[in-house]
């Protein structure tokens, strides 16, 4: 939640309080979030967001040792977040292939209602990745899903009998692609056959048609 914008002296007090309940460091990541969506992580300012959340510019330094660090705290957080929207999904009693289809769903609107934080996971705004062992495992445990996923569909045989990675990688580029294209404005910028939620439930039939080994038809809406 974004703190009030008003005087500096209300900023400071807010803040301050904030900071004593343990709340500054997600002050200042939702702070992040809404620079990075005005002038690009690129611009981003550990000094900048303390004033906006009126703090002063030392105080980020005590949760962050650089913008670096923030920003791999919020795509940590972002792929804790995409976890738990797609492995909520998953319901045992169901195909895998209904699965995916519910997962994927649920991928491309956390995506899109958060591009964002969804940039930031993967794009170049972060360096030296491999340093910081939790982003990797929270980016690993997203990816799980997914891998998970394709491993029981190949065990039941609804996916094709391959390795659950390349099953996974094949689904995750076409997701993936489709994300960004919607959040970079490239469909809307031409005409389409179909409404969005239309568009998307077929991109992900048609991503699953891909794997299965019974692919099934698919009913396209008018």
């Amino acid at each position: 939640m974004d703190l009030p914008m008003t005087s500096v002296a209300s900023n400071q007090n807010n803040a301050t309080t904030s900071y004593h309940h343990g709340n500054l460091r997600e002050a200042l990541l939702n702070a992040a979030v809404d620079s990075i969506r005005e002038q690009g992580a690129e611009n981003l300012s550990l000094r900048a967001l303390a004033r906006v959340v009126g703090v002063s510019q030392t105080a980020p330094y005590r949760h962050f040792d650089d913008k670096n660090g923030l920003l791999v705290e919020l795509a940590r957080q972002t792929f804790d977040e995409l976890s738990v929207v797609t492995s909520a999904c998953i319901e045992p009693s169901l195909s895998c292939a209904d699965n995916l289809l519910r997962a994927g769903e649920a991928y491309l609107r956390y995506a899109i209602a958060n591009p964002e934080k969804y940039r930031l996971i993967f794009g170049s705004s972060i360096t030296n990745r491999e340093q910081y062992p939790q982003l990797r495992t929270s980016a690993h445990s997203a990816f799980n899903v997914l891998l998970q996923l394709m491993a029981e569909g190949a065990q039941r045989g609804e996916f094709l009998p391959t390795e659950p990675m390349i099953l996974a990688n094949n689904c995750w580029s076409s997701i993936h692609g489709f994300a960004l294209l919607t959040i970079d404005g490239v469909f809307a910028r031409k005409e389409q056959p179909l409404g969005f939620d239309d568009m998307l439930r077929t991109h992900l039939q048609l991503t699953l048609r891909a794997i299965s080994t019974q692919p099934q038809t698919i009913p396209f809406s008018d």
